[in-house]
C-alpha cells in the first residue's frame, strides 16, 4: 500500500501546522506582554528548591535563585515566539513538541510572575520542588484515571464512569484504612469497588446494549449520592471510620537526594511507583502482546476480529473490568495522599482524565504527559490563590477542558479515537 497522501490531507496537515504555529506564537505574545513587559524593571523572583514537611529526609540543599522576573520573562516570551515562527516557516515533524516547549516555558514565567518583588504576593518566593511534589499527587490520581480510559476505549468502550470509580475507590479505602490501619487492604477493597462499578458498565453497555454515555453518567451520579449519603449517616457520626490517614512515602536510596528530580520523583508512596509500573505494564501489553493486539482489533474492527475467532464481548468484559479496578485503586491513591474522604474531593478528576487519554490520543505514554500538564495546572489553580495573584484560577482549572476541545477539533493535531469506540456490538 502507498503511503503516498493526497492533496487534501497534505492540506489538512499544513492548515494543523499552521495553527500550532500561530497558538504557540500566541501564547509567546502572552507571557511576553503579562507576565514580561507587565512586570515592573526592577521587579525580582526568587526560587527555593527545599521541600517543606518532607518527614523521611531532605534532598542535598541547593541555594535559592533569584532572577529579574521582567527579563527572564521576556526572554521565555521570545523563545516561545521564535519556536512558533519556525513552526510556520520550516513545518518541522515535531510541532507539537514546540508547543510544549512553550507550554513550559508559560509554566515557568507564570511562577516568576507570580512570587515577584514588588508584587501583590504577600511571600516574595515560589517553592519549586514543593509545586512540583504536590503537583505529582494529582498527576498520580490522572495517570490511573487516563490508564483506565485507555483500556476501555482501546476495546471500543466509553468509560465515563471513572469519576464514580474513583469516589468508591476514595471512600472504601478511606473507610477500610481507619478500621484496619492497613492500606494494602484499602488498595485491594479499592480495586474490587472499582471492578465492580466496571462490571456494572460492562453489563449495561455490553449485553443489554444501553447508551455508554448515559450509563457513565449514571454510575458517576449513584456514586455522588451515595458517598454524601454515608458521608452524613455514618462518617459524621462515626469520626473512627475516617480518620485522615496518609501512606507513608518510601525514598529511593541516593536518588532521593538528588534537588529537585529526587523528592519529586524518588520520595514517594508505594501508589505513585505502582502508577509508574502501571503506565509500562500497559504499553507493553497492549503494544507488545497477543492480548493487546486482540484488545485493539476489538476497539478498530469488532467483526472482523470475531471472524478470526475472538471473543469480542468477553474482550470487552475483562478490559472494562480491569479499567474500572485501576480506576478504584487511584481512588484509594488520592485518598492515601491527602487523608480524609470528604464528598467532592475528586473533584471532577475523572473527566479531567478523559480528557488526558483524549490529548495522549489513547496511548499510555501520551495519556502520561497530558496527566502531567493537567496535573500541575490543577495543583496551580487550587494554590496560587494564596499569592493574592491577580489572575482568576477558574482560567487555570479551565485549561484541561479548553486543550482537549482544542485537540478534538483538530487545532493542534490529528486525533482519531478507536474506530468502534462507543458503538455497541451485537453478534452476527
Amino acid at each position: 500500500m502507498s503511503a503516498t497522501l493526497t492533496a487534501p490531507e497534505v492540506a489538512v496537515g499544513l492548515g494543523r501546522q499552521r495553527a500550532i504555529g500561530y497558538l504557540t506564537i500566541a501564547l509567546g505574545a502572552f507571557i511576553l506582554l503579562v507576565f514580561g513587559v507587565g512586570s515592573a524593571a526592577g521587579a525580582h523572583s526568587t526560587l527555593t528548591f527545599t521541600p517543606v514537611n518532607l518527614s523521611s529526609g531532605a534532598p542535598w540543599s541547593l541555594a535559592p535563585l533569584t532572577l529579574l522576573t521582567r527579563w527572564w520573562n521576556i526572554a521565555f516570551g521570545l523563545v516561545t515566539i521564535a519556536l512558533g515562527a519556525e513552526v510556520l516557516v520550516r513545518r518541522p515533524k515535531g510541532a507539537l513538541l514546540r508547543f510544549g516547549i512553550g507550554g513550559v516555558a508559560f509554566f515557568f514565567a507564570l511562577l516568576l510572575w507570580t512570587a515577584r518583588q514588588p508584587g501583590p504576593a504577600p511571600v516574595g518566593f515560589i517553592n519549586l520542588t514543593s509545586v512540583l511534589i504536590g503537583s505529582s499527587a494529582f498527576v498520580m490520581v490522572l495517570i490511573y484515571g487516563s490508564l483506565s480510559g485507555v483500556l476501555c476505549e482501546r476495546a471500543g468502550v466509553v468509560n465515563i464512569a471513572i469519576e464514580g470509580q474513583f469516589i468508591a475507590g476514595a471512600l472504601g479505602g478511606a473507610i477500610v484504612d481507619s478500621v484496619t490501619n492497613n492500606f494494602w487492604l484499602a488498595a485491594v477493597v479499592g480495586i474490587l469497588l472499582g471492578a465492580f462499578l466496571g462490571w456494572l458498565l460492562a453489563v449495561l453497555a455490553i449485553r443489554y446494549l444501553a447508551d455508554q454515555i448515559i450509563v457513565g453518567v449514571v454510575i458517576v451520579t449513584l456514586m455522588s449520592s451515595i458517598s454524601s449519603y454515608l458521608n452524613i449517616s455514618v462518617l459524621a457520626n462515626y469520626p473512627q471510620f475516617n480518620l485522615g490517614n496518609q501512606a507513608p512515602n518510601i525514598a529511593i536510596p541516593l536518588l532521593s537526594k538528588i534537588p529537585i528530580i529526587g523528592p519529586t520523583l524518588f520520595n514517594q508512596s508505594v501508589f505513585f511507583y505502582a502508577a509508574i509500573l502501571l503506565v509500562a505494564l500497559v504499553s507493553f501489553g497492549l503494544f507488545k502482546t497477543r492480548w493487546g493486539l486482540r484488545v485493539r482489533a476489538v476497539g478498530e474492527h469488532p467483526k472482523a476480529a470475531e471472524s478470526v475467532g475472538i471473543n469480542v464481548a468477553r474482550t470487552r468484559y475483562r478490559n472494562v473490568i480491569i479499567g474500572g479496578a485501576g480506576a478504584g485503586l487511584g481512588g484509594v491513591a488520592f485518598i492515601a495522599n491527602q487523608g480524609q474522604f470528604q464528598p467532592g474531593i475528586t473533584s471532577g478528576y475523572g473527566y479531567i482524565a478523559l480528557a488526558a487519554m483524549i490529548f495522549g490520543q489513547w496511548k499510555p505514554s501520551g495519556a502520561v504527559v497530558a496527566s502531567i500538564i493537567f496535573g500541575v495546572s490543577t495543583y496551580l489553580a487550587l494554590n496560587l490563590q494564596g499569592y493574592l495573584i491577580p489572575l482568576s484560577t477558574e482560567i487555570m482549572v479551565m485549561f484541561p477542558y479548553l486543550i482537549t476541545i482544542a485537540v478534538v477539533a483538530g487545532l493542534i493535531g490529528r486525533v482519531r479515537p478507536p474506530a468502534a469506540d462507543g458503538i455497541p456490538y451485537k453478534r452476527s
